[in-house]
């Protein structure tokens, strides 16, 4: 038998036994085909086929590479040569044979629907249409690329064209259930709730099967910041809330006014029918939205209540013991955020250290995913337990957290995805509290007290609808990082910054970047022609947006420079090149807004009227400079200008904040430490006492200050 014939032979066995669901068997006979025709295009691909199906896409992409040349005379095989390239990170090579498929076949189906998935993955949602537009015009009869169109619309939040396409596609293909669960979603997406909730509660069990799968793949891809647990079946409601806060963290506006009205109508709707929902999510992106403190302080209710109806009946009630702990030392418990973060596992490790541990026994619990070992044991030297809990489901946690006998938890994640709060709900400690809420009003629930201070919380307010909130002295924010910048210094121009030009920056997430804020920081740059707004690095999507929103407001969007990624240190380092930070208005920053005036930054802010747009004002105050703290965002924006016309007065500026920082509160984290202790002794003290919760200000620990007591 000759060599072709083997080759046929060889050929025709691999693709009998693929068929036979007999991958493994099939790629050897393939193999042996392409031994015998090296360049053999057919048999590369047949092998590269297999390898990639049995999860070996490095090697399909090496196979596919010995015919190279031949792949790229062809749009099949060049489009073949691409689609391999692109699972092994070969973006390059992907993009120039994807390219060659178009220019030997411009209306090449495959490399054209690759091509829009690769645009919209950029970003580029113009591209990503227009290319499936043509697929849609090729190929009317393939509901694949319907659904595929569909979705790029979606996905650049043309809800209105999505909702028409998937219409007229449902005419076509009435029984299609993947049609019918898209047309329910994006009616949703559009703010058309009724019909969105008509139609989702049409679908049959095919479609509710796949509108649950659609969901699981959506909440996992997502990077939302605040996780909740995935609802199987979720309400056209929910469904265009989360779609919403997705676009809020892209800088995307569009549904800015819609999310809140439609926000008002859930909650009204929830005050009137008595439903509870699980609002985390709401009660944190709401506090960008111009909703009312009253509105937020609700939201928060009806979370609690939502979670609190979850608990199992199988988890025995706590019990709050009154007696204190065998050694006299008070028990407290830190549920953290990710300490993979350095910057976490800085402030975490130096706030311990600070601690006065023969007054008090300290337990961490960490949610962090790939935990560090070493931390364990460095934390371990000063007598602190880590305690892992990523791989605990919630009774798990808190079933653990309660062996240690814990006088007081206290939850440091806010509302991260390690925050936890169905641990709080059910109860481990006889106090509980969270180091930061964003919220001013509080009501007592699974945490008893609120931590504020005496600007967030000023005096002259009527305290009584604010519930028990305990007041330090300076600011609610213990700043404790004391990492250090890197030394080797870059220039601004090594970081793409004018040399001479006023550099302005807020170093927040994109989240907190709302319209309002955007409005005042385009209209110091207008009035500022040689400065720029310096911003961390934001993803793709979010700078696009951030892009357009800067040109719609007349200003140059290269205008808006990005912090490249980088080490702790080096992030430090770069910090220092900045002027001037311009706080964000409804959501302040802070961790960036700390790490900026411990670099030696000045910042101005506008404080609000909830403790998320107060506390940007709290940490500038305790830092030393209560004049840059203005009422109103017009007077922060007359504040930056005056700064960026004067450079005499700026450089004043920043050689105060470097004078007073040996005094300034907010870096004294030594007596900061002990005001939160001593305000844990006192709410202790009270539960053993018998007495009640209540609000209470915590002395000043930089003097001498009186022991801690406990009043009725």
């Amino acid at each position: 038998m000759t060599d072709n014939g083997n080759f046929a032979d060889h050929m025709e066995q691999g693709a009998a036994l693929h068929a036979a669901g007999q991958p493994a068997q099939a790629l050897l006979a393939f193999e042996k085909a392409l031994s015998l025709q090296p360049a053999n295009t057919n048999a590369a691909s047949a092998c590269a086929t297999l390898l990639t199906a049995l999860g070996q896409p490095q090697a399909a992409y090496q196979v596919l590479r010995t015919v190279r040349d031949q792949l790229l005379t062809y749009a099949d095989g060049a489009t073949n040569l691409a689609i391999v390239a692109e699972s092994c990170g070969q973006i390059d090579e992907a993009r120039a044979a994807y390219g060659r498929a178009l220019q030997l076949d411009p209306n090449h189906l495959r490399a054209l629907n690759n091509t829009a998935l690769n645009s919209a993955r950029a970003g580029d949602w113009a591209s990503a249409i227009a290319k499936l537009e043509r697929c849609v015009s090729l190929a009317p009869g393939d509901v694949s690329c319907w659904l595929n169109l569909a979705d790029m619309l979606t996905g650049a939040r043309r809800f209105a064209n999505a909702v028409k396409l998937l219409a007229d596609a449902a005419r076509r293909w009435p029984r299609d259930p993947m049609i019918a669960v898209r047309h329910a979603m994006v009616l949703a997406f559009d703010a058309q709730i009724e019909a969105a909730q008509k139609e989702l509660d049409a679908l049959g069990a095919q479609g509710l099967d796949l509108l649950r799968s659609v969901l699981a793949q959506a909440n996992l891809s997502s990077g939302r910041l605040v996780r909740k647990t995935a609802i199987a079946l979720p309400d056209a409601y929910e469904l265009f809330c989360q779609q919403a806060f997705d676009a809020m963290q892209s800088c995307d506006w569009r549904d800015y006014d819609r999310l809140t009205a439609v926000i008002r109508e859930m909650l009204a709707r929830a005050i009137r029918t008595g439903q509870v929902r699980d609002w985390r999510d709401a009660q944190f992106y709401g506090l960008v939205l111009p909703l009312h403190e009253d509105d937020l302080c609700q939201i928060r209710k009806i979370t609690t209540a939502a979670i609190d109806g979850q608990l199992p009946a199988t988890m025995p009630p706590f019990t709050a013991p009154r007696t204190a702990s065998r050694d006299g030392r008070l028990r407290v418990g830190f549920a953290t955020l990710n300490l993979r973060d350095p910057r976490n596992a800085n402030a975490l490790e130096r706030q311990l250290a600070l601690h006065d541990h023969a007054r008090f026994a300290v337990h961490v619990y960490s949610s962090t995913p790939q935990p560090d070992f070493v931390l364990a044991e460095r934390l371990a030297r000063q007598g602190v337990t880590l305690v892992e809990m990523a791989h605990m489901t919630n009774d798990e946690a808190v079933g653990r957290i309660r062996l240690d006998g814990l006088d007081l938890f206290m939850d440091m994640a806010y509302y991260t995805p390690w925050c936890r709060p169905e641990i709080p709900v059910r109860r481990v400690a006889p106090v509980q509290i969270r180091q930061c809420t964003w919220h001013r009003q509080h009501s007592v629930t699974s945490c008893q007290y609120s931590i504020s201070d005496t600007f967030v919380h000023p005096d002259g307010i009527d305290m009584r609808k604010h519930g028990s909130v305990v007041r330090l002295p300076h600011s609610c924010w213990l700043s404790t990082n004391d990492d250090d910048a890197d030394t080797d210094a870059e220039t601004r121009p090594d970081l793409g910054l004018p040399e001479a030009g006023l550099v302005l920056c807020a170093f927040l997430p994109t989240m907190m970047v709302d319209p309002e804020t955007f409005t005042a920081w385009m209209g110091i740059l207008k009035a500022l022609p040689l400065a720029v707004l310096w911003l961390p690095t934001f993803p793709a999507l979010a700078r696009n947006n951030l892009s357009a929103a800067a040109s719609g407001a007349g200003v140059d969007p290269a205008r808006l420079v990005y912090l490249p990624n980088g080490t702790r240190g080096q992030t430090l380092a770069r910090m220092k090149l900045a002027d001037l930070f311009v706080d964000s208005i409804r959501f302040n920053a802070n961790y960036g807004l700390v790490d900026a005036l411990r670099m030696g930054v000045p910042a101005i802010s506008c404080a609000g009227d909830n403790m998320a747009s107060r506390l940007g004002g709290s940490i500038i105050r305790a830092a030393g400079l209560p004049e840059c703290v203005f009422d109103s965002s017009a007077r922060m924006v007359d504040a930056a200008l005056a700064l960026g016309r004067d450079a005499k007065a700026l450089a004043t500026l920043r050689a105060r904040l470097a004078s007073q920082r040996p005094a300034a509160p907010l870096f004294d984290a030594q007596a900061r430490v002990r005001e939160w202790e001593w305000a844990w002794t006192t709410m202790v003290q009270r539960h053993q006492a018998g007495l009640p919760p209540q609000a209470f200000d915590v002395p000043d620990q930089t003097a001498p200050h009186p022991a801690a007591t406990v009043s009725p």
